[in-house]
């Protein structure tokens, strides 16, 4: 029996990744890594890592990301850690979702699937409308009298 220590979604278009990090029963942990393709037929595969090889996948994965295109309008530019950092820092002080996509380029989808990632809770944040202490009905009352 596996125990799931850690879990990490990330949505795309037509595909979400699902990552845990996985104790198995005899002790050793490894990586699961479950893509669903979005289409008609919800598909599933799933891939395994032992942990002792993923410095030298990330490392090659790392490696063909700089021979991709850099420019792409279909890309989505990637957040690093820091970006991610900088997120969360500002939406904590009050930053809207909205404001934090249009400064770091990315869809409010995003922003907001990378703050739950980080563990935070989405809440809204916007200003609430003023309540008046009197009504108007009250005040032509008191004025005709």
């Amino acid at each position: 029996m596996k125990k799931i220590l850690e879990t990490t979604q990330l949505e795309f278009d037509k595909s979400n990744f699902l990552i845990d990090l996985v104790e198995h029963d005899n002790g050793q942990l490894y990586i699961e890594i479950m893509q669903t393709i979005l289409s008609s037929n919800k598909k599933a595969e799933s891939i395994k890592i032992n942990p002792s090889v993923l410095s030298d996948i990330i490392k090659v994965l790392q490696n063909y990301q700089t021979k991709l295109p850099k420019e792409s309008k279909l890309d989505i530019k990637h957040l690093t850690e820091i970006d991610q950092e900088k997120i969360q820092s500002s939406y904590l002080k009050g930053v809207t979702i909205k404001d934090l996509a249009m400064r770091f380029e990315q869809t409010p989808e995003l922003i907001e699937m990378v703050l739950r990632n980080k563990g935070i809770e989405i809440v809204e944040n916007s200003l609430p409308k003023p309540r008046f202490w009197r009504n108007n009905k009250n005040r032509k009352k008191r004025k005709s009298k």
